[in-house]
């Protein structure tokens, strides 16, 4: 299994003409000034004296925040044929960009397969036009349909990022937003809870007391169910929370909403302990797991093994264990393989 590293480049809402109720790129983000082409190849030279590079690193470059493909086209070509020598020389295995579906045209795709793009991700968010029109998304869910559909012709590698917790939106309308994205073709998908986040619409229904976010428990609920499904389909779940950024970390741009910088470790955390909840009765004795999934395993500060506290369960590391299942040891008796999907 190789280990995937992205060198981020993010392009705070540039380009964008709309303005979502959630959004302020500039403050998720954390970006204090917009790149330009200039900024590229220093950047990438600096991360790839960080990267051993041999034969189980993939490395790509990445384009995020606002939608890359609604700024001039000449500007898109300029900073991909800054990325374009590193991937023809092999130091760059591939380059992804996210945009909004709306902004996906044939055009658009050739001049991309041009310069070496290789994974596309779209920001879907929902697949209920309702929500998205609460959500002032400025496009409909055909528009995903058709965007996701063009992209996969041209043979790029499809993501859909999608939100929990948008305004009238329920546990059910997200799992049909995840069905949807697996229908279209997605092969990876990122998932967001919403913030609030000042200077934001959504900030000034907050204060309003027209909307509440979900709290951190609902949020990982929401979103382990939604990764169980993805990981039943096969499709990779690649980010679930925002990047915890200078400005989300101190506080001073979210008024609410379930941000925490290990945000996906507790969603794997839920997961796993869910799973130890259901099989975890009295003849087990050792529950084995992958070492790269132990924090997910234990539990976050330990909440899966206290939990267990006073029954003779011991937790025992294994590189046999695959990554994404468990495997429990019982008195008397042959041990079991489980899915952490199971």
């Amino acid at each position: 299994m190789k280990t995937h590293y992205t060198i981020p480049f993010f392009i705070p809402h540039e380009g964008c003409p709309f303005a979502c109720i959630f959004c302020s790129q500039k403050k998720i983000s954390g970006a204090k000034r917009s790149i330009t082409p200039k900024d590229i190849a220093p950047r990438i030279r600096r991360y790839l004296k960080t990267i051993p590079r041999d034969r189980t690193k993939h490395i790509e470059v990445g384009f995020f925040g606002g939608s890359f493909t609604a700024i001039p086209t000449q500007r898109q070509e300029d900073f991909l044929n800054e990325v374009r020598p590193f991937v023809q020389k092999g130091k760059i295995d591939g380059i992804r960009l996210s945009t909004r579906p709306d902004f996906i045209s044939k055009a658009i795709l050739s001049m991309l397969k041009k310069c070496k793009v290789s994974t596309i991700e779209l920001g879907v968010q929902s697949m209920s036009d309702r929500i998205l029109k609460k959500a002032k998304r400025g496009h409909d869910v055909k528009s995903i349909r058709t965007a996701s559909s063009m992209i996969l012709k041209y043979h790029f590698k499809l993501g859909h990022q999608i939100m929990v917790g948008l305004p009238g939106s329920t546990d059910k309308d997200e799992m049909d937003t995840a069905k949807m994205s697996v229908r279209y073709g997605a092969s990876e998908v990122r998932i967001y809870p919403v913030l609030v986040i000042r200077d934001t619409e959504l900030a000034a229904m907050f204060k309003e007391g027209t909307y509440m976010p979900l709290d951190e428990n609902e949020a990982i609920a929401r979103c382990a169910k939604l990764i169980t499904y993805f990981d039943k389909k096969g499709i990779k779940v690649i980010r679930c929370g925002l990047h915890p950024s200078e400005s989300l970390l101190s506080g001073r741009d979210m008024l609410a909403g379930p941000f925490h910088p290990a945000f996906r470790q507790k969603v794997d955390s839920f997961i796993y302990g869910r799973l130890l909840r259901k099989h975890g009765h009295k003849k087990i004795n050792n529950i084995y797991f992958n070492p790269k999934e132990a924090a997910s395993v234990i539990g976050y500060r330990r909440e899966n093994a206290l939990e267990l506290k006073g029954k003779p369960v011991k937790f025992n590391p294994d590189n046999k264990v695959p990554i994404g299942t468990i495997r429990l040891g019982y008195k008397n008796a042959k041990s079991v393989l489980l899915k952490k999907t199971d």
